[in-house]
């Protein structure tokens, strides 16, 4: 029954990136890029160390990045972009759904989410660096 848990779960997080990714194509917004990072951590939390799955985390979220910082520059995305966007996110979908064969339920019980609250929580922290006190940048 834990596998069937952990397998409906990944493929939930599948069509999460699948959906945050879409929103990225058509509009290049950075909180859909947060959105996506966050997804990314989380989902990876669920599993064990693997390089594959890794390098299509960062091929995804390096394509991704790419094409909200050429939208919020005022450049529309072009079309090598959108592909590469794409690309990247078959490549991660089709890993992780391969990995759903091989995952074990870890014997104890994990935090599954705390990977993820912690991103934000470091992004959060590396944003209000930059300002004083009372909030000026300084």
């Amino acid at each position: 029954m834990a596998e069937s848990n952990i397998t409906q779960t990944i493929n939930e997080r599948i069509e999460a990136v699948k959906k945050v990714v879409n929103l990225i194509s058509q509009a290049g917004r950075g909180d859909d890029l947060h959105d996506l990072r966050v997804l990314l951590i989380n989902t990876m939390s669920l599993l064990k160390r693997d390089p594959g799955i890794e390098a299509a985390v960062d091929d995804l979220y390096a394509s991704a990045t790419a094409l909200v910082r050429d939208a919020s520059s005022g450049y529309p995305p072009n079309a090598r972009s959108l592909r590469l966007l794409v690309s990247a996110s078959d490549r991660f979908c089709t890993r992780l759904t391969s990995a759903v064969d091989r995952i074990v339920p870890e014997p104890e019980t994990r935090l599954k989410g705390l990977e993820a609250a912690y991103a934000v929580q470091l992004e959060r922290f590396s944003m209000n660096a930059d300002l004083d006190p009372v909030g000026q940048v300084a």
